[in-house]
């Protein structure tokens, strides 16, 4: 056992090690903690290790007097922080004053509402902007500037006009008045067109408001058919021979044409015959198709020598012309050129005595055309009379309304009727190109329809 002093220490420790100097640790063991090493050449060392509890209270410090007060003690003024007391005391009872005290007295809600701080609350800037702050304070200056001229803006000026113009005087009756006059609308003497009896046509003309007048385009029809078409003479209920022979004619062709569209396309659709049905081998030779190349042993290649002299004729080497050549080339082309020229010349003087031949073909052009003109405006009108394609359908004649010869009548009354009006009038909207063709809508059923026996129903049944 060895005891161990050092400065500061009065404590006996036993220690397993020795110092060396009196003054030596190196045996003792503190009860404290051990000192920590931190490397204070580092920022991030700063922040962890630096002992800023002073700096925070001081800040508390200032906020708690900024909250209480509204500033700092050190910067307010004597007047504010002490008052002198005179030991005077204010007139008036202390009922009066307990009076005075419960009036100027704010409510408990009142007391409760209101902030504990002192420190105002930070202005919102967003709440307070104005869009387009900065043109209507310009637009209020030029006002003002205009104001102080005498000029007002344009707004009060309108307003001024409006309550300047004078009422009108007259004012229209009333349409459910039973005692309003009455007079003819398409009479001479109507007393709309008072005011502009007696006056000049011209000064009417420049100074009456007349009516728009009507574009011409919304008079055309769409269509040059009439509204209700006449029957044909056979739809009559008493008709003749001949007209209903002829009306049944024509029904009988539309029949024979409905009969061959179908005819058609069952031919198309039609399943082929055992004979015609493809096979195998034939299915396979149409899917190998274009994928053989059979190679033409009937056109062999020509040889090697006909094919070099061809080459050597048609490549031979181009031999300069001579002078003497060209100067005989240009004359030949000089004396080709004179007498086109003279034959041209010719035919010009001969063309006089061919006057009338001319005009004859010219009468026959001239007629050809006005033919042409003449079947193209007939084939316009008949174009015309025509439905046009206003939509995705086409437009399809009803069917012919005529009674066989065994239902006519002679009589009204025994008269069986045929057709529809309403359906007749849908087709004339159609076909006069009011409105496009139509066809009724399909309508799918999605739930199952569920029969059940009532039981009334069986009891009868049985």
């Amino acid at each position: 056992m060895a005891a161990a002093t050092g400065r500061g220490v009065g404590v006996l420790q036993t220690s397993d090690f020795l110092g060396f100097t009196p003054f030596s640790k190196s045996g003792e063991k503190k009860d404290g903690p051990k000192r920590k090493r931190v490397n204070r050449n580092k920022k991030k060392s700063w922040k962890k290790h630096s002992d800023v509890r002073d700096v925070e209270e001081f800040l508390d410090d200032v906020r708690l007097q900024e909250r209480t007060v509204g500033g700092l003690l050190s910067e307010k003024a004597n007047e504010n922080l002490f008052f002198v007391d005179t030991g005077k005391k204010k007139k008036g009872s202390k009922t009066d004053l307990k009076r005075l005290k419960r009036r100027t007295k704010p409510l408990r809600i009142d007391l409760n509402l209101q902030p504990d701080s002192k420190v105002l609350p930070p202005k919102d800037v967003l709440s307070h902007q104005v869009p387009n702050g900065r043109k209507l304070k310009r637009k209020r200056e030029r006002e003002g500037k205009l104001v102080e001229k005498g000029v007002l803006p344009r707004t009060d000026r309108l307003l001024l006009a409006h309550l300047d113009r004078p009422s009108p005087t007259h004012v229209d009756e009333a349409n459910n008045n039973p005692g309003r006059g009455f007079y003819d609308l398409w009479g001479e003497m109507n007393p709309l067109d008072s005011a502009s009896q007696g006056k000049d046509p011209w000064y009417l003309e420049q100074t009456k408001k007349s009516r728009v007048k009507r574009p011409d385009r919304l008079n055309q029809k769409p269509s040059e058919l009439p509204a209700i078409e006449i029957a044909a003479p056979g739809a009559s209920y008493n008709p003749t021979y001949e007209s209903h022979q002829d009306l049944m004619l024509k029904a009988h062709e539309v029949e024979v044409k409905k009969l061959k569209e179908q005819r058609k396309l069952s031919r198309q659709v039609k399943f082929p015959t055992k004979d015609k049905a493809p096979t195998e081998e034939s299915r396979l030779r149409e899917l190998c198709e274009g994928l053989v190349e059979e190679s033409d042993d009937d056109n062999p290649p020509e040889d090697d020598g006909e094919l070099e002299e061809l080459k050597a004729t048609s490549l031979h080497p181009r031999e300069r012309k001579t002078e003497r050549q060209r100067k005989k080339e240009k004359e030949a082309k000089i004396l080709k050129a004179r007498q086109d020229a003279e034959k041209t010349e010719r035919l010009r003087r001969q063309s006089l005595f061919q006057l009338k031949s001319i005009q004859t073909s010219l009468k026959s052009r001239q007629e050809e055309l006005a033919n042409r003109k003449k079947l193209c405006g007939e084939k316009q009108k008949a174009k015309a009379l025509q439905p046009k394609r206003l939509g995705r359908l086409k437009y399809q004649e009803p069917d012919i309304d005529i009674l066989l010869s065994e239902e006519l009548t002679d009589s009204l009354r025994r008269l069986k009727p045929e057709g529809s009006v309403t359906k007749d009038r849908f087709k004339s909207f159609q076909k006069r190109n009011l409105i496009e063709p139509r066809e009724r809508a399909k309508f799918k059923r999605k739930l199952k329809v569920k029969y059940v026996e009532k039981r009334a129903f069986r009891e009868i049944s049985a």
